[in-house]
């Protein structure tokens, strides 16, 4: 878990791309950066310290002792990274926080000084280039603001020019999925959300957005100075002087390559060099992942890990018995498993509304490895589990696809009865076996002096009908032993 976050931008790569070397000036507020944020790791309680530059200083003529003084402001040695190791750690990164399927996938990395491009599958790289491509390098063949017209075709003549030799490479490997990273990338991803009203929670990871997305926010991006941008939904300040420059560059690329849509990853370069550093060179595979994710939060919220697991294996009995009838996937009932474990972390917080402080944690939680629209299906499962229904209006749930909210609702009532069924936490139902006939579902309980059905299954029952127009019916217990 991260415990402290911090970045300072310096633009070191226009600055390269301006002199060909970094100015005293620069040198001196970089020490000073360096120092600050090294200052900062330590009091943090850090006790190993990795420190790494790339393209603005591996190009600089004056890199190697630019490196020399950073690294005693740093109080350890700054690793210079080449284009290939920069390129094999952002794609671990990449691989370690989204998940995504054993096939060829293409990582784009745009940063202040480059761009690296990575295909590969599973935990093996098998294509990357560095190219000179980064936003603050770029920025240098701009001067006005608004961007002249002249300006803007010199950045997508630039893009052109040094992609032309990699097309066929890239086109060679066949990949169906692009991930796209980095700050200026995450940003312009931000702004899109905030444009299509997109619910986002903690983190906007996984998010997919389409090409045709990017392009609308980048012409209304280059037709504003600066304090116009500053004043577009959903932009952070700091990213505002260059992020126009960033629009114009993604979407030159996604047109050269034949992208046309992207998921955006916010784990890169950085979490792939600590994770380097850790011997972790091969990333969990997607349900692993996920898992993990779930636990993760289970650890740092801690309520009765025996009822939420007791009550995630009453839900997939519960969904496998209901079958046909509830016309859910594989990936539903992946999704019921991990709400009926989370279902009731609020409750370290308060007793009283635990379903609302369950809700806001999982949204907030940064889980990884879960696209938008499944946090907020798991939040919104969450929210109401103990509801008489779902509100239309709850955010995480009114931004979900008119299908994803179909979906939503048929998982409440399975996630519900589970419950239920545990009501007491005691685990005296142990299985339950459910069985759908004609315009009924039957539900036997199984265990140790199995009580009846409580009240508040009575309330299941309803929602059972209103969602699926089954009546829910419960027959005589099976005591073990009897």
């Amino acid at each position: 878990m991260p415990v402290e976050r911090q970045r300072e931008m310096l633009h070191l790569g226009r600055v390269v791309a301006q002199h060909g070397h970094v100015p005293e000036e620069h040198i001196a507020l970089a020490e000073d950066t360096v120092a600050h944020l090294s200052k900062l790791a330590r009091r943090s309680g850090s006790q190993e310290h990795l420190a790494v530059a790339t393209s603005a200083l591996r190009d600089a003529e004056d890199g190697e002792a630019v490196i020399v003084r950073l690294s005693a402001a740093a109080g350890t040695p700054v690793r210079v990274l080449s284009g290939e190791d920069e390129a094999r750690l952002g794609y671990l990164g990449v691989r370690a926080g989204v998940a995504l399927r054993e096939e060829p996938v293409l990582v784009l990395d745009l940063g202040g000084g480059s761009l690296e491009l990575t295909i590969g599958s599973g935990a093996e790289v098998t294509w990357s280039t560095s190219l000179p491509l980064g936003v603050s390098r770029l920025s240098a063949l701009v001067d006005q603001d608004p961007a002249r017209k002249r300006e803007l075709k010199a950045l997508r003549t630039r893009v052109e020019e040094e992609l032309a030799p990699h097309l066929d490479a890239v086109a060679a490997a066949g990949a169906r999925t692009t991930v796209a990273v980095g700050g200026t990338v995450r940003a312009l991803a931000r702004v899109v959300a905030h444009e299509e009203q997109v619910w986002l929670p903690a983190t906007l990871n996984q998010l997919t957005v389409g090409t045709d997305e990017f392009t609308r926010v980048r012409d209304e991006l280059v037709a504003l100075d600066l304090a116009g941008r500053t004043e577009v939904p959903g932009m952070k300040d700091r990213r505002a002087d260059h992020l126009h420059i960033a629009a114009v560059v993604l979407v030159a690329v996604f047109d050269q390559l034949g992208v046309e849509r992207a998921t955006i990853s916010d784990w890169g370069l950085r979490e792939g060099i600590l994770l380097d550093a850790h011997g972790v060179t091969a990333p969990p595979p997607a349900d692993e992942l996920r898992g993990a994710e779930i636990a993760r939060l289970r650890r740092a919220f801690s309520t009765d890990d025996a009822h939420l697991d007791h009550v995630a294996g009453l839900a997939r009995s519960v969904f496998d018995g209901v079958g046909a009838a509830h016309g859910l996937r594989a990936a539903d009932r992946e999704l019921l498993d991990h709400a009926a474990r989370l279902h009731d972390i609020g409750e370290t917080l308060a007793l009283r509304r635990h379903p609302v402080h369950g809700a806001y944690l999982v949204a907030n939680a940064e889980l990884h490895g879960f696209a938008p629209a499944e946090t907020a299906i798991l939040t919104t499962l969450v929210r109401f589990h103990r509801s008489r229904g779902i509100a239309r209006g709850f955010p995480p749930f009114a931004s979900l696809s008119d299908a994803d909210q179909d979906r939503t609702r048929r998982l409440l009532p399975l996630l519900q009865l589970a419950d239920q069924l545990d009501r007491t936490g005691d685990r005296a139902i142990h299985d339950a076996h459910v069985a759908v006939d004609d315009d009924r579902v039957t539900v036997t309980s199984i265990g140790h002096d199995a009580p009846a059905a409580p009240l508040e299954l009575q309330q299941v029952a309803r929602l059972f009908r209103s969602t699926y127009g089954l009546d829910l019916r419960f027959a005589p217990a099976v005591v073990d032993g009897a």
